[in-house]
């Protein structure tokens, strides 16, 4: 069963409105709303706070949901490898600085393609992070 529908039926079985649910765990309405809608999905604290709620295992709040457990997972390893390629990219400037001043090389053109991938990649980890965060 999907966290939505717990939610939902959950409320439900026990004539709650949004905004009683909302209040016992303190979040918003809105956020309820969210959950039920299947717009959004609880953090790790408000799934802690839901199921003590619900008196259900988090165990069994999450398992019902295959596709929360799949996107954390995902967007775990993707945060590992975007910052093994972050810190792989200040490795190449530092060897291209180090080349370009010992050497006299003119490294400019490597110098700024490693740089335009380093921002990239870091805008990518960040947003990863932030996605991580919601989740």
């Amino acid at each position: 069963m999907k966290i939505s529908k717990s939610i939902l039926d959950y409320r439900k079985r026990n004539n709650l409105s949004q905004e009683q649910l909302a209040s016992k765990i303190g979040v918003t309405r809105q956020a309820i709303s969210k959950w039920e809608q299947e717009k959004g999905t609880p953090d790790i604290e408000n799934l802690i706070l839901l199921s003590d709620e619900m008196n259900i295992s988090l165990d069994n709040l999450i398992k019902g949901n295959n596709s929360i457990k799949e996107r954390i997972m995902n967007n775990e390893k993707a945060i590992k490898i975007h910052l093994l390629v972050i810190l792989f990219l200040v490795a190449i400037i530092i060897y291209i600085a180090y080349f370009a001043l010992t050497y006299k090389i003119f490294m400019v053109g490597f110098l700024i393609a490693t740089l335009f991938m380093l921002g990239i990649e870091s805008y990518v980890y960040m947003k990863n992070v932030r996605i991580k965060n919601s989740l």
